[in-house]
């Protein structure tokens, strides 16, 4: 079922149905027409679906608070069995980056800000270029692959390896662990996958708490190294639960979004062939389509705050304690914001503007590496292969269910080696 159009009462739809999530642009379409703060009674949830509101909640961390836990306040099974087995046999992690306020949230996004700065990530051109042609030579001689699993998700993943100081060779754990995370923040798991989930977690804590003993006694030049090696201003070194909480963040922004906007990426260029010859001969391109394939299917389509207090928003009265989800995958569709906001558009004059790393103190840290991981890994697929498109008998393209993040469940593609 596909929800697009034809569509006139919002109370007939709720982005918690699958249906919805699985195209939900018509959802989003019709909230910024009819009521751009919307309550989803369903969810639970009020809804921002404009550009200026969302950026206008974005700024104001004071009276839309991050602090809000997405295990718990967000619904879903009860938690308590998957508690009780983090208290038995793991660790209990508390949010440390995108659910968190100042100053908390200021000491540990300063801890990793240099990691992930401009110029550290300008240095790393050659090594992902490098990265992105060893996944390429492996399928290239198929004249076909498995997009997705052959290069999306190995691509971020080697990334991720390298920047902690963990082996590639586990980059398959990795995956399933990310996995597992982002599965516990929805609300469409069932008690049973809940469990898993958290048996999963616990697997990727115990982990990488033997990696951190191992850079404890055997320091190396990576994120790890220089998380254990840390301080609280008092001289405390940061906790287990604190190094696990940033890994885990690192891990999953770093690795689903990337992954699943890659994918996105190569299903535009199918659907518009035109652009692989233009973005094939033009370099400069490349950046234009990356930001502006990011507003039109940006891979994070809404996070969530908390109201600390009764407060007005766009005209609409938003309780305390009301549940915020900001849907960037509407915002950057507003037409008021970005004219012909349907089209893809890589001339467009302002697609920067686009909220899909976020906006404010909460914007995502990793997004100059995330650029560059789309720019160098789009780049290189375009100078090996060409007349690149979907394998015959391909089904029909489907979305993993979620509101938080979307990514697309496979893409098999055949194309011509050029070299």
């Amino acid at each position: 079922m596909t929800i697009e159009t034809n569509l006139t009462d919002l109370a007939d739809l709720t982005i918690g149905n699958p249906a919805v999530q699985e195209c939900p642009y018509g959802y989003y379409k019709l909230m910024r027409e009819q009521e751009p703060v919307h309550y989803d009674p369903q969810t639970d949830l009020w809804m921002i679906a404009d550009y200026d509101l969302a950026v206008e909640v974005l700024k104001n961390w004071k009276t839309f608070s991050s602090q809000i836990d997405m295990r718990t306040d967000v619904g879903g099974p009860d938690l308590t069995e998957s508690n009780a087995l983090f208290a038995k046999d793991g660790y209990t992690v508390p949010d440390v980056l995108t659910q968190v306020d100042p100053p908390r949230h200021t000491f540990y996004r300063s801890l990793i800000d240099k990691a992930f700065t401009g110029p550290v990530v300008k240095r790393m051109d050659e090594y992902l270029v490098d990265h992105a042609n060893e996944l390429i030579d492996a399928f290239i001689s198929k004249g076909q692959c498995d997009f997705k699993e052959e290069f999306a998700v190995p691509l971020p993943l080697g990334v991720i390896a390298d920047q902690v100081g963990a082996p590639r060779s586990d980059i398959h754990r990795f995956r399933v662990w990310t996995d597992a995370f982002v599965e516990t923040l929805g609300i469409m798991l069932s008690p049973e996958r809940r469990l898993e989930c958290t048996k999963l977690i616990i697997e990727y804590q115990h982990y990488f708490v033997d990696r951190i003993n191992e850079k404890k006694t055997n320091p190396q030049e990576d994120l790890l190294s220089g998380l254990v090696a840390a301080r609280h201003e008092d001289g405390q070194p940061l906790t287990y639960e604190e190094i696990l909480a940033i890994l885990q963040q690192l891990m999953t922004a770093g690795n689903e979004t990337t992954r699943n906007h890659l994918v996105a990426s190569m299903k535009l260029l199918i659907e518009e062939p035109n652009l692989q010859t233009i973005l094939r001969n033009d370099a400069a391109m490349v950046k234009k389509f990356v930001d502006e394939s990011l507003r039109l299917e940006s891979p994070t389509q809404g996070l969530f705050r908390i109201a600390n207090h009764d407060t007005e928003l766009g005209g609409y009265n938003v309780p305390k304690g009301a549940k915020i989800y900001l849907s960037y995958g509407s915002a950057n569709r507003d037409d008021k914001q970005f004219p012909n906001a349907y089209k893809l558009d890589i001339t467009r004059h302002n697609a920067t503007k686009h909220l899909a790393f976020g906006y404010g103190i909460h914007r995502c840290i990793g997004q100059a590496l995330a650029k560059k991981e789309l720019e160098i890994g789009i780049s290189t697929i375009l100078q090996r292969i060409e007349n690149i498109a979907l394998k015959p008998g391909h089904p029909p393209i489907t979305h993993t269910p979620s509101f938080i993040l979307r990514g697309i469940e496979s893409l098999h593609i055949t194309f011509d080696k050029i070299r």
